[in-house]
């Protein structure tokens, strides 16, 4: 075989696993973190969730008092 042959070859199989090791490396990452990732976008999700049922709740109980208040209002006019 010529040597220039010889020498793509070489070249090709350094690129290859070159490549491969960084895949490698790549999938490792992924598996080690991806547990964290996904889940902190997870928990993200669900305290903005949790954020909007508060203000929610906020908006009832804003409501609860004012009728609560108009209600007072109503029997000390009568008395």
């Amino acid at each position: 075989m010529d040597t220039s042959l010889l020498e793509l070859v070489q070249r090709i199989l350094w690129a290859v696993s070159f490549i491969a090791v960084g895949g490698t490396l790549a999938l490792m990452f992924f598996l080690v973190f991806a547990q964290s990732i996904i889940g902190s976008k997870t928990i993200h999700s669900q305290l903005d969730r949790l954020l909007h049922q508060i203000e929610q709740a906020n908006q009832q109980l804003k409501q609860i008092a004012k009728h609560i208040e108009q209600d007072k209002d109503k029997s000390d006019d009568e008395s």
